[in-house]
């Protein structure tokens, strides 16, 4: 019996061979988990061409709204089953899903599939690489995001403003080249009596998507450093002469902010640009479409944007660094269709996605797309476009290590403490380095 079962998948297989007919191939359906917002559901519009091409895979999105999105990932990579394939983590998630063990090492594949030299170098390890420059990779770019500015044309373009600000300042009203510029700008905008400031940004004392953010371009611009990169150290670095200038000038820059904005975050930000209340914000770069949507902006056709600039430091240098925000595509160490997964990961660095997912209106960190004449064309806002262009070079992280949350929660609320006179700046950059220090010893960093 045994024998005539195998005679007759013999003659199946030579069968199948002649007339060219392959086995069925399994179908899969891959599940994408990401935060709830615009570029996931392009994400998965997108896909369709991939499904076309490989008409086996199917990929859909499970996606969270961003405040729960962190936590019910980690929960679920802690069950080990969790529900999706692919995660789509913010960059400073890495070392915290690494070290648990929750992503698949990819290496070996990056080697093979990506071409280095295509991306924009510090983007491409901070949405893959863990520890920094150690060449073990967990993670593909997908979404660039930064922080830039938007600003009132109507304001900067009218010319009895422009002629009183020349008076004031002695040099042209125009989208600043540096944060002290900014800053001449955003007092001379200052009228409570008119209802109208200078300036609003992420000043809530939360750990991500708050004040850290927006506070580190200045910091590192004006000469600041989180760490020693190599010794992990932060007493003496942090809070020396240069991140304290930082605290200072952050101190000044909120006394042209509206009245409550030490609690505000995105969507506090984001009103006070649509209903007119500031001339400038700081933001995400990716939320860009709601002050450009008449619907939800008064002030949506006289909305200009401009690179976040730099600074010149105590030393008379001039530096300028972005905080870098996004995400990376990681594969779920947990998924049995790893193949699956990675061959719609190698589809999403692939020009004609990218084309695609540029003309939607994302960014990407590849540089060839990027630097391509192309992209100021087909990028829907050539104005943003151009700040992508010019960002790009520019972008920093902070730290990727699981402890990020800790670290940039204390942060955040020594600064508020901060601007709000309750400390003094040198008070809350000493207070910072020490707990940061603590927190690297208790964690294990420090072999002394």
């Amino acid at each position: 019996m045994k024998k005539l079962f195998l005679i007759l998948m013999s003659v199946l297989l030579v069968g199948m061979m002649v007339t060219g007919v392959a086995p069925a191939q399994k179908k899969v359906t891959l599940t994408v988990t990401w935060a709830a917002w615009y570029p996931a559901d392009y994400l998965i519009k997108l896909s369709n061409d991939f499904t076309k091409q490989n008409p086996n895979i199917k990929v859909k999105g499970a996606f969270i709204p961003w405040p729960q999105y962190h936590d019910r990932v980690f929960t679920e990579f802690a069950s080990g089953k969790p529900s999706f394939d692919i995660a789509v983590p913010d960059s400073q998630w890495i070392g915290e899903a690494v070290e648990g063990g929750h992503l698949l090492d990819i290496s070996d594949w990056m080697k093979k599939n990506i071409n280095f030299d295509d991306w924009y170098e510090f983007p491409l390890r901070s949405y893959g690489e863990y520890p920094d420059y150690s060449g073990h990779w967990y993670g593909v770019p997908l979404l660039l995001d930064f922080v830039m500015c938007a600003y009132r044309k109507d304001l900067f373009n009218d010319p009895k403003e422009k002629a009183a600000f020349k008076s004031k300042y002695g040099y042209d009203l125009g989208v600043p080249k540096t944060w002290q510029e900014l800053l001449d700008i955003a007092r001379f905008f200052t009228r409570p009596k008119k209802n109208l400031y200078g300036f609003a940004t992420w000043q809530a004392p939360i750990a991500t998507a708050g004040l850290a953010d927006v506070f580190l371009g200045p910091f590192w611009s004006m000469g600041g450093n989180l760490w020693d990169p190599r010794t992990k150290h932060v007493e003496g670095i942090l809070n020396n002469w240069y991140g304290i200038d930082a605290a200072k000038f952050w101190v000044e820059l909120y006394k042209t902010q509206p009245p409550g904005s030490s609690n505000y975050s995105i969507d506090e930000t984001m009103t006070a640009m649509q209903q007119g209340l500031v001339a400038m914000i700081g933001i995400y770069a990716m939320f860009y479409p709601g002050l450009l949507d008449p619907s939800l902006s008064m002030y949506a056709d006289k909305t200009g944007f401009f690179t976040e600039p730099g600074a010149i430091g105590r030393d008379g240098v001039f530096r300028h660094y972005i905080e870098l925000g996004g995400q990376g595509l990681a594969v779920s160490a947990y998924t049995p269709y790893k193949e699956e997964a990675l061959k719609f990961i190698k589809w999403t660095t692939t020009d004609d996605f990218l084309w695609k997912w540029t003309e939607g209106g994302n960014f990407t960190p590849k540089k060839t797309i990027v630097e391509d004449p192309a992209f100021l064309k087909k990028f829907p806002y050539p104005e943003i476009a151009k700040v992508v262009r010019e960002s790009a070079p520019l972008l920093r992280d902070f730290w990727e290590i699981p402890q990020y949350n800790e670290m940039g929660e204390y942060l955040s609320i020594q600064l508020n403490q901060a601007i709000l006179g309750k400390i003094t700046p040198e008070q809350a950059m000493d207070n910072i380095a020490k707990r940061h220090e603590e927190i690297l010893r208790r964690a294990g960093y420090y072999k002394d």
